[in-house]
């Protein structure tokens, strides 16, 4: 039922999104799209982060199983995916995880625009509290979320590692 809700709450057009783009859910059908605009986006962290981000790894069959675990949002701008973010319900909160901007489509507003579609996401389940994970280097993206209006929280570290790597943040 929850999950269902999550589904049927799709948002369309996000409050000072940028013009011409809209936010909707992912089309299961888009699952190899969606998988491509993560690669591109993260490529630039190839090489440069211990341990290697994941995000580079995705394909059709990872997304497919965010969607059957949540949701994953899409930014269309122009006619083409612009952005992506998966939206889960973890019980005490939602998490939004692989958000991810074509790097043709960055400085317009759609990380913003994504990210104020999973809150409102996380409002139709329920859950007044949203969690990102970010890591430790990359303090632009942890600037980001600051602005945002997220407040970071316990540092973890990845599997295999003893120092932190990542923290969480949460609003």
């Amino acid at each position: 039922e929850e999950r269902g809700k999550m589904r049927e709450s799709a948002t369309e057009q996000v409050p000072d999104s940028p013009p011409g783009m809209a936010i909707r859910h992912a089309r299961p059908e888009e699952a190899a799209a969606v998988a491509g605009l993560i690669r591109r986006a993260f490529e630039q962290y190839r090489g440069r982060l211990t341990p290697p981000a994941a995000a580079l790894d995705v394909t059709a069959a990872t997304i497919g199983a965010l969607m059957a675990a949540g949701l994953v949002l899409v930014a269309v701008a122009d006619g083409a995916l612009a952005g992506c973010v998966a939206v889960q319900d973890k019980g005490d909160f939602a998490y939004a995880g692989r958000l991810a901007v074509d790097p043709a489509a960055r400085a317009r507003g759609v990380g913003r625009a994504l990210m104020l579609a999973a809150e409102a996401e996380a409002k139709a389940l329920g859950r007044h509290r949203l969690r990102v994970d970010c890591r430790l280097v990359l303090t632009r993206n942890r600037h980001f979320f600051g602005r945002l209006g997220f407040r970071e929280g316990a540092q973890r570290c990845h599997p295999g590692f003893t120092a932190p790597t990542y923290v969480e943040l949460e609003k």
